[in-house]
């Protein structure tokens, strides 16, 4: 016998009561698979939050800082290099004032040195003024506008001081050494102030004639008593 052929009938449908079931699990273990994230977002959140608060109540040692970003660069093949704007500004004022010396061939004519007041730069004779005079040389001009670009790379205060040999002076003008000194060191200060245009609050004047000689007091040694002293202070330690 042939069997009986049916035609195809409709697709038996699921029951309403069945999908939702099927949505609800889908939806909970979507569930359960962002509360992890959820949770570790909550976590990291937190971290950055700690370590914000522990580096806003904390002062880092510069020094530790750098040397550990230096020890970095060195354990991943680059080179070392300092942290950017973690120069000390002594250190960074004295190796452009030894670059400028050197590079314009004033090694007879300035000296460098370094005190418990800063970094301290002077004249030997007469490169700053002829002798009995408080007017500027054209060379030292040139000098000083030089002396003035690295000046104002750093907010450091600046202490120009005077300073004269021991022959005594007696002019309407100078009427002693004290009044010579005190001339030539506001000179070079408002050179700086009025020429290069620097704050002028950043400057202290003295004038101290012939008693503190930075040599001994003899003839072979006038010229280089004889000088102007620029001082750049060292930073107040907070």
């Amino acid at each position: 016998m042939l069997e009986e052929r049916r035609a195809p009938g409709p697709k038996p449908k699921v029951r309403p009561s069945v999908l939702a079931s099927i949505r609800e699990e889908a939806s909970g273990e979507a569930m359960d698979e962002a509360r992890w994230l959820l949770s570790l977002s909550d976590l990291l959140t937190l971290l950055l939050t700690f370590f914000v608060m522990l580096f806003a109540i904390s002062k880092p040692d510069q020094k530790k800082l750098n040397d550990m970003m230096q020890g970095y660069g060195g354990a991943k093949g680059g080179a070392k290099k300092a942290v950017v704007g973690a120069e000390d500004p002594e250190a960074m004022v004295k190796k452009h004032m030894k670059s400028l010396i050197s590079d314009n061939n004033l090694v007879n004519d300035i000296d460098l040195t370094s005190d418990s007041r800063g970094v301290v730069l002077f004249s030997r004779g007469d490169f700053f003024f002829p002798s009995g005079t408080a007017e500027l040389l054209p060379d030292t001009r040139l000098f000083l506008d030089k002396v003035a670009e690295i000046l104002v790379t750093v907010p450091n205060t600046v202490l120009v001081e005077g300073h004269t040999d021991d022959i005594p002076t007696s002019t309407a003008m100078f009427p002693s050494n004290w009044e010579l000194s005190t001339a030539r060191a506001a000179a070079v200060v408002k050179y700086f102030v009025q020429e290069k245009k620097i704050d002028p609050k950043r400057f202290i004047v003295s004038g101290y004639g012939e008693f503190k000689p930075r040599f001994p007091v003899t003839p072979e040694n006038r010229s280089k008593n004889r000088r102007v002293e620029i001082i750049i202070m060292a930073s107040e330690k907070k």
